[in-house]
């Protein structure tokens, strides 16, 4: 019997010529993006061996040679369709025969292959591929390819089925969009007069807005799937939201208009590479680890940290304040230092209990009660003496915490008493 791990969300798994027509198609989609990669690396990555010489300049001012500094850019920009395409390779080696699977593999080989291809600023393919009206259509395609199954994909994701049913009309529609991008690709770089500011974020609503359907209606496993998924999504979300405002308001301007410093920095490279990380943990079923645990202590610690984060400041203000007005002297005072860190010592594991207290009453109701009530009953046994209120107490915190539809107690000694509830 294959392993419950193994098995398909929906029931059914690709066999006989349809998996194989499913493998070739994926080696031979993903070798087309590969060529049309590398045609392209002269347009992709020449500007990081072909310095100009402001970018000179600053590596002279902070001492980074060029060379360092190209093999630095050009890591940096290879990772994500790297890791994209090393993703749908662990995907197809795992999963070739799983049909979620097997979309998630051509969706990241497209994304990655065709994103790299087209300039959003002008809607123009690189120039290398510009001048072949094949290679031309070649990589619009996969640009458009890549686009759309981002969003099909959260259509089916992760049964592999359309649901509700208007998702079958939203991804026809998404289909044409994205056709008609392929044909005419200024229609997502004119924000001003065309449908993009409309459309693409219509789809990406409609999306999150199925995601929330199919998580009510969906099996316990089809719902820790979906909470691996979401969660790789807000923690690139949260990621970019703490990291952003962080190198607009305190990143010198300066270093912000800094070629060098811009070509070097990773933000939305780190923030792309954790959304199909989660997403691959999330079809593979990965056992490893429990995804509400995870969530749990996500929750507890990142507010946590922003807690005694604000507290510290805070403190360190209000005592370097007191401090000038009591000595006359408040800038560096160390002993507002020491005391402040102490206190958050202090405060930490309080703190920590009461988040997780309300965290856990919040998100985890179901569970908070189990645990109240074993707990209740824990303190019950060092007191009650009373062997027929036990058995009583003894099925009802079964009832209450398991939730069975018969609850039956076996006693061992003498004649082996039993008692049904």
């Amino acid at each position: 019997m294959p392993d419950a791990d193994e098995t398909n969300s929906g029931g059914a798994r690709l066999r006989g010529w349809k998996l194989a027509l499913g493998r070739i198609g994926w080696a031979l989609f993903t070798l087309v993006a590969i060529g049309l990669n590398v045609i392209a690396l002269p347009d992709s990555y020449g500007g990081y061996v072909n310095l100009s010489q402001p970018i000179l300049y600053d590596l002279a001012r902070i001492g980074l040679s060029p060379t360092l500094y190209t093999i630095l850019a050009m890591v940096e920009n290879a990772a994500v369709p790297v890791a994209y395409l090393a993703l749908s390779l662990l995907l197809m080696w795992r999963r070739s025969d799983d049909r979620m699977a097997l979309l998630c593999a051509f969706s990241f080989v497209a994304f990655a292959g065709g994103s790299s291809l087209f300039d959003f600023g002008s809607g123009t393919v690189v120039p290398s591929l510009a001048h072949s009206p094949f290679l031309r259509l070649l990589a619009l395609t996969f640009f458009a390819a890549g686009e759309a199954a981002l969003v099909i994909f959260f259509y089916l994701f992760p049964s592999g089925r359309f649901a509700p049913r208007w998702t079958r009309f939203a991804a026809v529609l998404v289909v044409i969009f994205y056709l008609a991008v392929a044909v005419s690709p200024t229609l997502v770089s004119n924000k001003a007069t065309g449908p993009t500011p409309f459309l693409i974020p219509l789809f990406l609503l409609s999306a999150a807005v199925a995601q929330v359907f199919r998580y009510r209606r969906s099996t316990p496993r089809e719902r820790q799937q979906t909470k691996w998924a979401v969660f790789g999504l807000a923690i690139g979300a949260v990621f970019l939201a703490v990291t952003l405002p962080i190198f607009v308001f305190v990143v010198p301007e300066r270093v912000q208009e800094d070629p060098v410093a811009s070509n070097l920095n990773p933000i939305f490279q780190i923030a792309l590479l954790l959304i199909p990380i989660f997403i691959t943990m999330a079809i593979l079923r990965s056992h490893l680890w429990d995804i509400d645990t995870i969530i749990n202590k996500t929750l507890v610690y990142g507010l946590l940290t922003a807690l005694l984060a604000i507290v510290y400041v805070g403190l360190i203000s209000g005592l370097q304040a007191l401090s000038g007005l009591l000595f006359g002297y408040s800038a560096g005072n160390p002993l507002a230092l020491v005391l402040s860190t102490l206190a958050i010592a202090s405060l930490f594991q309080p703190a920590r209990r009461a988040i997780q207290n309300v965290i856990d009453r919040r998100f985890y109701r179901r569970k908070y009660n189990a645990e109240a009530t074993l707990a209740s009953f824990t303190a019950t046994l060092r007191n009650q003496v009373d062997q027929e209120q036990l058995y009583d107490r003894l099925q009802t915190v079964v009832s209450e915490t398991m939730h069975p539809t018969h609850v039956s107690l076996w006693l061992r000694p003498t004649s082996g008493s039993r008692r049904d509830g």
